[in-house]
């Protein structure tokens, strides 16, 4: 009997569940990151001379929520304020100057996707970075452009370049099947070589894309008590283009 085949239901459901790891620092894939994740440790850890803000930019899936989310559930597992905000945030959720003023060096304002900012939100965000620059509470934010092609206030804009702003470049494939078959061995999941390369050649290259379908592929070679292959995969798809009633569409590799 293989290993996936030897797992309870009990066990099984408790898998499916677990798939959606908390993102963490060390469970962050650098790639070509390495010097955005040491900036952002040093930032974190308060070093001496260590920049107190942080410009993360880049396209989608290039890591930028990832490190957010990690960065501060990093400082709030210490006992520290950290504050994750972003533009669908709550005016409840925002802290005000008084709570950026108060926190001091060991505390952290981290703001996803700048760019979408509407005006009451980059009213409020100015007023918190100086703030912050004043406590030198440590400052991380991210979007999708470099600070110079932000769409927002001309003085907000500029504050946004005064830190260490840094460009994050997408995973190669290489570190794309480190990190699938990290996240397979956390979950049980047998997974060689020649199927996390096809899975690259013939799927969208996203990783919450590719994460997802590692998860499906995993409750289907638990429910077949079969090890993961190509085979197994292609019967997956087939199936579920079965079930939706749209015709398999034949692979084609990505250029």
């Amino acid at each position: 009997m293989s290993p996936s085949a030897s797992r309870s239901p009990a066990r099984q459901l408790l898998l499916e569940l677990q798939w959606s790891d908390e993102p963490t620092l060390e469970n962050f894939e650098p790639g070509a990151n390495a010097m955005a994740l040491q900036a952002l440790r040093a930032l974190l850890a308060g070093e001496a001379g260590a920049v107190r803000a942080l410009y993360l930019w880049g396209g989608a899936a290039s890591g930028k929520t990832h490190l957010l989310r990690a960065a501060c559930a990093a400082m709030q597992a210490q006992g520290h304020a950290a504050w994750l905000l972003g533009p669908h945030s709550l005016p409840s959720h925002w802290p005000s100057l008084e709570q950026i003023a108060q926190a001091g060096r060991q505390a952290l304002l981290a703001v996803d996707d700048v760019q979408d900012c509407n005006a009451w939100q980059q009213d409020w965000l100015f007023g918190l970075y100086n703030a912050a620059r004043q406590s030198a509470c440590g400052f991380l934010a991210a979007a999708d452009r470099a600070p110079a092609e932000l769409a927002l206030r001309e003085d907000l804009r500029t504050r946004m370049a005064w830190g260490l702003s840094l460009r994050l470049q997408p995973l190669d494939d290489a570190a794309k099947q480190r990190v699938l078959a990290r996240i397979a061995a956390a979950h049980g999941l047998q997974l060689r070589d020649e199927l996390s390369r096809y899975i690259l050649d013939h799927h969208a290259r996203d990783m919450a894309s590719l994460v997802e379908l590692l998860r499906r592929l995993d409750a289907f070679a638990l429910r077949h008590g079969r090890a993961a292959s190509i085979p197994l995969l292609k019967s997956m798809l087939n199936e579920t283009a079965a079930d939706s009633g749209a015709l398999p569409q034949p692979c084609a590799a990505q250029p």
